[in-house]
């Protein structure tokens, strides 16, 4: 059923998100700013709260639901849950605007939340496509499959908690250490699933040099910066950057789903 969901909440994020826009968190930015008030001289409070409403409302939605609907119920609102925590935008529409209309609202608006400069080159576009399907499709696909509803919950509202602008420094590295948490094993299968897709020992080079002699596992999201080099020549332009790195991200995505569909077949993934 996991893989299922996983599917259909990719086509459907892919099909509804222009018409829609259905995901709204401005709840959760109103929670944040209660849970501000109670945070005064407990830095880890925020990272607390983050965990805990994200663990709070997949239980409370899942016993609702499983009671009143069933197996169908629960069903229904796991495929709702990936589906609203995909994104906040969808990738391949993104990637459209920044092929299709150099000067285009749209084209300056999916600039800005890929934070890619207007003059980047190529490279840096093939790595801002990389940040972005990290966050977008991997962090959200891993979490939902490994926790279920209260992974994807987590792994989203992690990363717009990190947007709030009131934190202090203390409560930031809390979130931030629980975003580095989440983030390393999806790190991780995106550099292996690069490697099957692509260059292995190209990756693994890359993979050497971020952490520099270091721990090989010490990984921050900055590798993936030399992995997406990896999929552009130096002297391509910024729209071939955009197309090497989207195509070499949906190339992982697809070994994603493979892999998914034969731990479904093995009987380790219901």
């Amino acid at each position: 059923m996991t893989i299922l969901i996983v599917l259909l909440g990719l086509l459907l994020s892919h099909l509804i998100y222009p018409r829609l826009h259905p995901r709204n968190f401005g709840w959760f930015n109103r929670v944040l700013g209660a849970v501000k008030q109670r945070a005064s001289g407990r830095e880890w409070l925020p990272a607390v709260a983050v965990f805990g409403i994200a663990v709070a409302a997949a239980a409370l939605a899942s016993v609702l639901l499983d009671h009143t609907l069933g197996t169908a119920g629960w069903f229904l609102l796991a495929l709702a849950t990936f589906v609203y925590t995909l994104g906040p935008r969808d990738l391949d529409r993104d990637v459209e605007a920044l092929l299709n209309d150099g000067n285009g609202r749209d084209h300056l608006e999916a600039l800005r939340v890929m934070r890619i400069e207007r003059n980047a080159d190529a490279r840096a576009a093939s790595a801002g496509i990389f940040h972005a399907a990290q966050t977008r499709w991997f962090g959200i696909l891993f979490w939902f499959v490994v926790l279920g509803i209260a992974g994807a919950l987590l792994y989203r509202l992690t990363r717009l908690s990190l947007h709030f602008s009131d934190w202090t420094a203390g409560e930031s590295a809390w979130l931030v250490k629980l975003r580095f948490v989440l983030d390393w094993p999806v790190l991780v299968l995106m550099l292996v699933s690069a490697g099957l897709g692509g260059d292995l020992d190209a990756v693994r080079r890359a993979w050497q040099s971020h952490v520099s002699g270091g721990s090989s596992w010490f990984l921050q999201d900055d590798v993936l910066d030399g992995v997406a080099a990896l999929s552009v020549a130096p002297e391509a332009t910024f729209e071939e950057g955009v197309q090497a790195g989207h195509h070499m991200v949906r190339r992982m995505l697809l070994i994603w789903l493979v892999v998914l569909s034969l731990l479904l077949i093995a009987g380790w993934l219901s």
